[in-house]
């Protein structure tokens, strides 16, 4: 911030000199009309007067002593008043030009330095320096003073600009962490009134009810509940709202559902990021409350549906572009959308290998193979961890066939690489 200011101070100081030398350095020679009226006007009547004595010189009414006397000193006035009038134009044009300059020279800074105050991003200077001091901490307090200053500077930034969703969506969450609930569901709130009906709103919606969930005490009352909806008919798999869902299953002891939400969870993380891993921590941790169906992850729910079984093997010819980094990625869809009736991401198993897709995986609540009639199955060893197919990918993809026809495990053969 230092710095900003000397570097415009130096700027400032170079573009007034483009005035200030001009205004030093300038001489007014200015001819105006009233003052060549003045001047006509003056030697119209020194020269008439000069003919007035000449005249009465031939006359003899005025001896020659008294002609030249009188003569000199009708010289010396029309100098005397030439001078004047000329001394009177200089000065006057010379104080009114040089007078609208140097205000400006006053006026200029001090209305650009008030303009970017109000308008501009003079706050944000301090930005810097408080994620600086931020890295810097030492100690809770210092961080929690940091997080606090850094949310006074976002705040007054997003009361300018309610439209910034980036600079909004930033304060809503560190009021999250903060444990400011009010101000984030304010927050929250605001960004959803200015955007549009899309994906970045329901995940901005799961922020909000995120917000009013734990400002409720962890109850989903009727307005939470209300927020949720809002958010899921924008994105089913709302990653903020699938939190919620599975926390507040687990609390209620329905495990089986949490697990649910937190796999739709997964299907959409990075395969290797830290989040991924504490999540399939958790979902193994849970899962051992259920033995009956941690190898399927059937739900009560979902084993009444219908489910398909693949037995996945690799072929040799790709054997050796395997690594151990890589995730496997199963799914079961309807060959007319491209989203899966149900899927799972799982790190690199022990080949061949067998799993049961089935309405516990869906990714979308209403769109599960229970509402199919033909599928297709495929599986997919990612690279990059993610479910979306990347050059170098080793796939395989089976042809559509009826569900409700299959009765044995459908074998696939992961040889093709995505190109």
């Amino acid at each position: 911030m230092t710095t900003f200011w000397l570097y415009s101070v130096i700027l400032l100081l170079i573009a007034l000199l483009f005035i200030l030398v001009p205004v030093l350095r300038y001489r007014p020679v200015i001819k105006t009309a009233d003052s060549e009226i003045r001047k006509q006007k003056n030697i119209e009547v020194f020269q008439q007067s000069l003919a007035e004595l000449e005249q009465d010189r031939k006359e003899d009414i005025i001896t020659v002593d008294e002609f030249e006397k009188l003569k000199t000193e009708l010289q010396r006035s029309f100098m005397s008043d030439m001078d004047d009038e000329k001394s009177r134009l200089q000065s006057n044009s010379g104080k009114t030009n040089k007078l609208i300059p140097m205000l400006c020279l006053l006026f200029i800074p001090l209305f650009s330095y008030s303009l970017y105050e109000v308008v501009g991003s003079a706050r944000d200077l301090e930005l810097p320096q408080i994620l600086q001091a931020l890295g810097e901490a030492e100690t809770a307090e210092q961080q929690l003073q940091g997080l606090n200053r850094l949310a006074e500077v976002l705040q007054k930034r997003f009361d300018r600009h309610d439209d910034d969703i980036q600079n909004g969506y930033m304060l809503g969450t560190l009021y999250l962490e903060l444990e400011n609930f009010p101000g984030a569901i304010r927050t929250f709130r605001a960004m959803t009134e200015v955007m549009e009906a899309s994906p970045d709103k329901a995940t901005v919606l799961g922020q909000l009810a995120q917000s009013m969930y734990l400002a409720a005490e962890s109850q989903i009352t009727a307005e939470v509940q209300q927020v949720i909806d809002q958010a899921l008919s924008m994105n089913p798999n709302e990653y903020a709202v699938m939190s919620l869902l599975a926390i507040e299953s687990f609390i209620n002891e329905d495990f089986a559902q949490a697990l649910t939400y937190w796999r739709r969870q997964l299907i959409q993380m990075d395969a290797n990021s830290q989040q991924a891993v504490v999540l399939r921590s958790r979902i193994e941790q849970v899962e051992a409350l259920l033995p009956e169906f941690a190898a399927s992850g059937a739900s009560p729910e979902a084993a009444d549906g219908p489910s398909v079984t693949l037995l996945i093997d690799i072929d040799d010819s790709v054997k050796d572009l395997v690594d151990d980094s890589m995730r496997l990625f199963v799914y079961a869809r309807n060959p007319a959308m491209p989203m899966p009736l149900a899927a799972d991401n799982l790190a690199l198993p022990e080949f061949p290998f067998e799993i049961t897709l089935d309405d516990s995986m869906a990714m979308i609540a209403n769109m599960t193979l229970s509402t199919a009639q033909n599928v297709l199955v495929g599986a997919r060893l990612s690279r990059s961890g993610g479910a979306i197919a990347q050059p170098g990918d080793i796939q395989v993809v089976s042809e559509s066939f009826v569900l409700a026809d299959q009765t044995g495990p459908i074998i696939l053969t992961i040889k093709d690489i995505v190109p």
